[in-house]
């Protein structure tokens, strides 16, 4: 496998995926976004370092033949073909000191054996004292269940080797069914392995008293796996656990032995065992002597590691210059770069062993080879690349690749953009969550920002404390720490140019239609939004807010203006676009990147394999990812997470795929054609696949039923803020049969003077607004959104499918109604005056000949004849009472994007920005553009 070439891929689709949601308006802080990212602020240049090589002791068997071991372990741990296992000479030392009877801490890397030092002993200790009497001599502990049922699976693999072994294993977890664990009381085995939980339950419950009681049980040894994950807290609920359980078990002798990666990286060797002593003996409550812990014992692996190559810059220059070394093991490991990657990369001597070298960067090491060399860096970072991909491909002798290395990627979320309160063209930016600007000026405060989503307008995160007469950083650090009596308000700040204003207080009347109620009088705010109001203020660079735009005396600087904005969000000032106080302000505003931790680890998973399937050198059975969460709960969230992720770009890709080069689908065959486009083999879908008979077809049928109801959800408004659907990329644009047609027609639109005076290309606006506004709000008329036909559905679909393509009826969305008359009820919209559709309708964005907006009374005998017109066409259905309408589904047409994004929605959008001719282009998500 070429490892540089999967991460160089997998980092390229990531900042793709990131860029891909930077919408700025600002082209200042979107250039200064552009470079942070394109330095690798995000994702440093990863670490590079070689797995060293393990010095071997003893076999086994040798060990067997010494006296050491029983007999049975040489046939035990062996290899498939009968061989002893060869021992590191950490394994042997432990091996040795648990024989006589000493506690130990191993500290040894990742791959290097570490629970043979303890199974061995184990199991030797079994075999030497009554393996026939089955009672508990050892107690495993694991941080997580998964490495359990993992080493479950080795144990097993091992002693099949042995028929009749005596030594018994069990899990004993939580996972078990009740007969499990009730065979388990029964008849103890000689091993249990357990999580820290399950082995504080033990000691609780009377009934499993049999475990751990010295009357029943012969404990004789404890391990605690991966040490180093009991810190804190949970490092002191452990240490009191083993402290019960020494003293439970009657057993002064008891065996403590604890396996870790990683538990002390600084100081001398010597410190570094003390430390990981002091700990063990913290946790175990017994001393553990620093001889005691045991680290590894590295050896050399190239014939020049005894030369200071680095004193031989004039051989490791000629050696780049001769081009690589041939490709076999001899000529590999006698080449003079090899040994000096080695040292670089590798080890490096201490106090007369090797120890790991701390990772380094490519980068780096091609800077000090460029030191040693005199080559430019560019010739040396291309070299030692090449040798690096040669070197995992020559083997040693024991079948091993020689540089069998790793690449330490670190990826950070994007976290924030911080920014002063100064103008534009001069305030300070920065990635770094910090309180103050750097600089002679102490006292200037940095704001995250959030960018809406609609224009990316930047917006300052802000609390305005009007006790004190400033505002500060929004944080929710500073927040606790306020009083709770004081008058705080969170909100953001939108800072403005008085020379060419987003904004000002004459524009109120521009503010969302709900935000006010008619009077006598005109217009006035509703009480519930008057505190939404933007509020004018002059602020300087510390947040101190001033009275007048006049500099202060005690200020260096002018304020600045800025428009106070209350939480929640609920319009931009800069593009009109209006929410409601229900929306959460994710959908709203976004910060500089939008994925989450599952989203980050779909991605990086999805182009990892994808780029192993590209790289014909590695195996099919090979081209696979294995990833690591913290408990049981994060990897079901992540393993649902990638299947409906992947299952709904699937469904995506195929939708486009399915779409002709000419002309349009519609609810007779989209479906069919995109099962088709799918091509998925029945295997991957069904519960039973068919060869013969009915079976195919049924299953068939139930995969594009289901298809079906995926493609009409997939129309909803707001589907996936962080996975647009085809219209936002420009892939796909929805239209309605013949709208074009009936709006040139003037017959319908005679029966209203506004309807008749307005232009074609007005009323296909308008009607198309309309008719979308329904669709993404799943108003249609579709069988598969109807709850009973949705039942059918469900049972149709579960009978025949399995996970993940099967469905929770619970979760189905339902096709919804818009009510022109009378209160809403669930799934339920309005069509009142009142409503955004309401408003819409009646607003000058809508008809640019009105005056003024329709007044309630005008709007209420327009709205029959408008709904009329487009039953009439053949594009809503009513209800059977007449109160309520959905969208026809034989009304809608899927045809093929030319790229381009729909306009704004001219019904949530509320400025007269967005009114006929003045359209706002969008730009489409070009990485997932590219996905689907």
């Amino acid at each position: 496998m070429d490892a540089f070439t999967l991460h160089n891929r997998v980092l390229s689709d990531y900042h793709d995926y990131v860029r891909s949601f930077l919408n700025i308006a600002d082209p200042r802080i979107r250039a200064f976004v552009e470079k942070e990212i394109a330095q690798g602020r995000l994702w440093p240049e990863p670490l590079l370092q070689i797995n060293p090589v393990y010095e071997k002791g003893h076999t086994v068997q040798e060990m067997v033949d010494d006296g050491v071991l029983h007999p049975l372990c040489g046939r035990v741990f062996s290899d498939d073909e009968g061989r002893s296992f060869h021992l590191y000479v950490h394994q042997e030392q432990a091996i040795r000191l648990a024989h006589q009877g000493s506690s130990y801490v191993l500290t040894t890397g990742t791959g290097s054996g570490k629970s043979l030092t303890y199974f061995i002993p184990i199991v030797d200790y079994v075999l030497k004292h009554q393996p026939s009497h089955h009672s508990v001599r050892a107690i495993i502990v694991y941080p997580m269940n998964a490495l359990i049922n993992s080493q479950l699976e080795s144990i097993r693999r091992l002693t099949a080797r042995v028929p009749d072994f005596p030594v018994h294993f069990a899990r004993y977890t939580g996972q078990e069914s009740m007969e499990e664990r009730q065979a388990i009381l029964e008849d103890p085995p000689h091993v249990i392995l357990t999580n820290y939980v399950m082995l504080e339950l033990m000691l609780t419950r009377p009934h499993e008293r049999v475990f751990v009681e010295r009357a029943t049980a012969e404990l004789q040894f404890l391990i605690l796996d991966e040490l180093h994950t009991y810190s804190g807290r949970q490092g002191a609920d452990v240490a009191m656990l083993v402290r019960r359980l020494r003293e439970r078990s009657g057993n002064p002798s008891l065996l403590c032995i604890g396996t870790s990666a990683t538990m002390a990286a600084v100081g001398t060797r010597e410190e570094r065992r003390k430390a990981v002593a002091d700990v063990a003996t913290k946790i175990f409550g017994i001393p553990i002597r620093p001889e005691h812990v045991i680290d590894e014992t590295l050896r050399p692996l190239t014939v020049h590691s005894s030369l200071a190559v680095n004193d031989s810059p004039s051989a490791l220059r000629d050696a780049v210059l001769s081009g690589l070394p041939e490709p076999s093991y001899d000529a590999f490991i006698a080449h003079p770069i090899t040994a000096w990657i080695e040292q670089t990369f590798g080890v490096e001597p201490e106090d007369g062993h090797l120890k790991r070298r701390t990772p380094i960067t490519l980068d780096e090491g091609s800077r000090q080879l460029t030191r040693l060399t005199g080559l430019d860096e560019k010739t040396c970072r291309t070299y030692l690349q090449e040798m690096f991909r040669l070197g995992s491909q020559v083997y040693t002798p024991d079948g091993d690749p020689v540089f069998a290395f790793k690449l330490h990627q670190f990826v950070s979320q994007g976290g924030s953009v911080y920014a002063t309160l100064e103008p534009r063209a001069k305030r300070y930016l920065t990635l770094e969550g910090q309180h103050y600007a750097p600089g002679e000026e102490q006292d200037r405060l940095l704001f995250p920002l959030l960018f809406c989503r609609e224009c990316g307008q930047e917006y300052y995160m802000a609390y305005w404390d009007k006790d004190n007469n400033r505002v500060a950083p929004l944080v929710p650090e500073v927040l606790a720490e306020l009083d709770e009596e004081a008058d705080i308000h969170e909100g953001y700040l939108l800072l403005d140019d008085p020379e060419d204003p987003i904004w000002d207080e004459s524009r109120e009347d521009e503010l969302p239609d709900s935000w006010f109620r008619q009077t006598r009088r005109g217009r006035s705010v509703k009480k519930n939004f008057r505190d939404h109001i933007p509020q004018r203020l002059w602020v300087y660079s510390d947040g101190t807010i001033s009275p007048t735009s006049s500099p202060d005396p005690s200020h260096s600087t002018r304020p600045v203006l800025a428009w106070f904005i209350q939480r929640p969000f609920l319009t931009c000032l800069n593009c009109g676009a209006a929410y409601t106080k229900r929306e959460g302000e994710f959908r709203k505003l976004a910060r500089l990147s939008n994925e989450g931790r599952s989203t980050a680890t779909t991605l990086f998973t999805l182009s990892t394999v994808a780029e192993l399937r590209r790289q014909e050198d590695v195996e099919p059975e090979a081209r696979k990812l294995l990833s690591f969460t913290d408990n049981r709960q994060d990897a079901s969230l992540q393993a649902g997470h990638f299947n409906d992720f992947v299952q709904v770009a699937l469904l995506r890709s195929a939708i486009y795929h399915a779409l002709p080069d000419n002309g349009a689908l519609d609810h007779t065959n989209i479906a069919d054609r995109v099962v088709g486009k799918l091509d998925l083999p029945q295997q991957v879908y069904a519960r039973e696949a068919g060869k013969y008979g009915a079976l195919p077809r049924t299953n068939r049928r139930a995969l594009q039923a289901l298809v079906e109801y995926r493609i009409y959800e997939d129309l909803r408004r707001g589907w996936r803020v962080v996975q647009p659907n085809l219209e936002e990329t420009g892939l796909l644009r929805i239209d309605y049969v013949d709208l074009d047609l009936l709006s040139k027609d003037p017959e319908p639109w005679q029966s209203h003077p506004l309807l008749a005076n307005s232009e074609p290309r007005v009323r296909e606006r308008v009607a198309r607004a309309f008719l979308d506004h329904l669709r993404r709000s799943l108003a249609i008329d579709a069988a598969c959104l109807n709850p009973v036909e949705q039942e059918k559905l469900v049972r149709q679909v579960n009978q025949t499918l399995k996970d993940p393509w099967t469905l929770e009826e619970t979760t189905l969305r339902r096709a919804t109604w818009f009510v022109t008359e009378g209160r809403t009820g669930k799934g339920e919209h309005s069509l009142s005056a009142r409503s955004a559709l309401g408003r819409f309708l009646r607003s000058k964005r809508a008809w640019p000949q009105l005056r003024q907006m329709l007044t309630t009374e005008e709007y209420e005998a327009f709205l029959p004849i408008w709904i009329d017109i487009l039953r009439g066409a053949g594009y809503v259905v009513a209800r059977e009472d007449g109160s309520a309408i959905q969208l026809r589904a034989d009304a809608l047409r899927w045809l093929r994007g030319d790229g381009t994004p729909p306009e704004r929605d001219p019904v949530r959008s509320r400025r007269l920005r967005f009114a006929e001719g003045q359209t706002e282009a969008r730009q489409p998500n070009e990485f997932f553009r590219r996905f689907y």
